[in-house]
C-alpha cells in the first residue's frame, strides 16, 4: 500500500513538472519528486543508498537552484487551475486506492516486486566504473553553469537580479 501511495505521488508530481512557471516552484515539485524517488529506492534497496542518493541530489538540486534565481527575475505566483485539477485527480486516485485495499497487488504480478526485494546494493556501487562517466559529466555540466553565471556578473559589474526597494 506504502509504494501505491509514493508512486501515485511521484506520478503526480512527474504530472505536474511541465505546469510550474515560477523557479521556486519547479524546485519544490523536483525536491518532492526527488525525496518520493528515493524513499522508494530505499523501500526496494537499501535505506542507505536511498539517503545517500537523496544528499547528491538535493546537493545539485540547490546549486542549479542558486543558479536559476540568479538569471530569472521574480514572478508573481498564482495559482493554476490545472494544477487544482492534477491535485484533485490525485486526491481521487488515492481515494481508489484505499478503498481497493483488499486486492492483493503483489498477485497481479505487474511488476516483479519479489525479485526487486532480493536485490541489495551496497554503498561501494554508488561510485563503480560503470558509472564514473555519469559523475564526471555532471560535475562538468555544474562547473559550466558556475563558469557561465559568473562570466555573465563580471560583464555587467553588478548583481544578476534587479533589486527594487518597496
Amino acid at each position: 500500500m506504502t509504494v501505491l501511495i509514493l508512486s501515485s505521488f511521484s506520478l503526480t508530481f512527474c504530472f505536474m513538472i511541465p505546469l510550474m512557471a515560477q523557479p521556486l516552484s519547479l524546485g519544490f515539485c523536483i525536491m518532492m519528486l526527488t525525496l518520493l524517488m528515493c524513499m522508494l529506492i530505499g523501500m526496494f534497496l537499501s535505506s542507505w543508498y536511498g539517503s545517500i542518493l537523496f544528499l547528491i541530489y538535493v546537493g545539485g538540486l540547490l546549486v542549479m537552484f542558486a543558479y536559476v534565481v540568479a538569471l530569472i527575475p521574480n514572478i508573481i505566483v498564482c495559482m493554476d487551475l490545472s494544477i487544482v485539477l492534477i491535485m484533485i485527480m490525485q486526491i481521487s486516485f488515492m481515494y481508489m486506492y484505499w478503498n481497493s485495499y483488499f486486492i492483493d497487488i503483489k498477485s497481479l504480478n505487474i511488476l516483479n516486486i519479489s525479485y526487486m526485494m532480493n536485490i541489495k546494493m551496497s554503498s561501494i556501487e554508488l561510485v563503480s566504473p560503470e558509472f564514473i562517466n555519469i559523475l564526471i559529466g555532471l560535475g562538468i555540466i555544474l562547473l559550466i553553469n558556475m563558469i557561465v553565471v559568473v562570466k555573465i556578473c563580471y560583464y555587467k559589474y553588478s548583481a544578476m537580479r534587479p533589486f527594487v526597494n518597496i
